[in-house]
């Protein structure tokens, strides 16, 4: 059976170490593309975050976003399918964010919102490599908190970006022991993303494949973070890349190249084609 569905994550994956999509794997895409396959960007970020790579990524179709909860179709510029974070659980965790040095982001019909003091803060919460990306595509609010409060409706996602690990620790324990109904995952040196449950890059690669008409063992996952586990564990072949942590590793099928090496292009080259 071929695959026909290949899904990447972005940051570790699809793009190098400082953020480039190569030349190699830009025309592997493209290969794909004129092959008739179908190639996806599945990653934690809104869709305002992957604007920049438009232009390089213009055989790319479809994006899973925001860990699964948002699923955007490029050419016809529209939303596919949406899920958002139950309105009760939005005072919990903003009566958490305080009690750190936490910079908060929200998601928002794929847009990315952050407090407008942060943005040149990025260094100090461990995420100084997306500095310049924030700097021109997050909206800046004077206070992204209080507009979650007045607006807990309709949230994809929040992100919670920590100065320490051992802040993120205690984030993450502090919401496990209020039992809400969301999913947390480590990103990144101290990030913490908060998703509704049950929702994940698996389950977002299973829904653009059942909207495809693509089964599920005909997909391909790659990643390299603990978000990307449940892509690599929900398609029909999981890859790890060689940059990839011990937990996507054991939860591949095989490993690639690292992404500064052209890693996804093998995997279009190897595997899909």
């Amino acid at each position: 059976m071929g695959y026909q569905l290949i899904a990447f994550d972005m940051d570790g994956t699809l793009l190098t170490s400082d953020k480039r999509v190569t030349e190699a794997c830009r025309e592997a895409i493209a290969d794909a593309v004129a092959a008739g396959k179908d190639v996806a960007i599945c990653t934690g970020r809104p869709v305002a975050e992957l604007r920049p790579y438009d232009q390089i990524l213009q055989d790319v179709r479809y994006e899973i976003c925001e860990c699964g909860t948002l699923i955007y179709d490029r050419i016809d510029r529209k939303i596919l399918l949406r899920h958002t974070l139950s309105p009760e659980v939005i005072p919990d965790i903003l009566r958490i964010i305080p009690l750190e040095d936490i910079m908060p982001q929200a998601m928002i019909m794929g847009e990315s919102y952050v407090n407008a003091k942060d943005v040149v803060r990025m260094p100090h919460f461990n995420m100084a490599v997306y500095a310049s990306l924030y700097a021109e595509v997050a909206t800046r609010k004077e206070n992204v908190a209080e507009m979650i409060r007045q607006h807990p409706e309709g949230i994809e996602k929040i992100n919670l970006y920590h100065a320490s690990v051992e802040g993120r620790a205690r984030t993450r324990a502090r919401i496990k022991a209020m039992h809400l109904p969301v999913d947390c995952l480590d990103s990144e040196i101290s990030t913490l993303e908060i998703s509704p449950s049950g929702y994940s890059k698996g389950t977002g690669l299973e829904d653009l494949a059942h909207k495809l008409g693509i089964p599920i063992e005909q997909t391909i996952g790659v990643g390299d973070a603990d978000n990307d586990v449940p892509l690599l564990q929900a398609a029909g072949l999981g890859l790890a890349m060689g940059n990839a942590n011990e937990h996507a590793k054991a939860a591949a099928d095989a490993v690639l190249p690292d992404c500064d090496h052209d890693g996804c292009a093998y995997a279009i080259r190897h595997y899909l084609l």
